[in-house]
């Protein structure tokens, strides 16, 4: 069992527009108690240009960010688009956006782990 799952983060939780968020600092310190060899990256993807960028852009104008988190040499990656404050995709996202949703998506590939699942319990059901 991960000794990520036994960690009350409540304390370190805001509450803004109605949602839970905990933050990437807390999530990160508390990861690297457990793990002082843990480490994380966002994904970067081609672009036409051959560039890289650290988002995925869609059709539609919205982006994609991908993180992957490893902790005592277990990988979880996780997938989160680039919202503004109403978790609404935003259209051509300047890269505030951009390293806001990745510091997002590390904090949720974090509670893959373990480290306070509990807050995003029922985010997934429909509106």
């Amino acid at each position: 069992m991960s000794d990520l799952l036994s960690i009350n983060v409540n304390e370190h939780t805001e509450k803004k527009n109605g949602l839970t968020y905990l933050s990437w600092a807390w999530a990160w310190a508390e990861v690297l108690k457990v793990d002082p060899l843990a480490d994380w990256e966002a994904i970067e993807y081609p672009q036409p240009d051959g560039t890289l960028a650290p988002c995925m852009y869609l059709g539609n104008g919205t982006a994609m960010v991908r993180t992957r988190v490893t902790i005592k040499g277990k990988t979880r990656t996780c997938l989160l688009p680039v919202m503004d404050h109403r978790n609404k995709a935003i259209q051509s996202p300047d890269a505030f956006a951009v390293n806001t949703a990745i510091m997002r998506c590390m904090t949720k590939a974090i509670s893959m782990h373990g480290l306070g699942p509990y807050i995003y319990a029922g985010e997934d059901l429909p509106e």
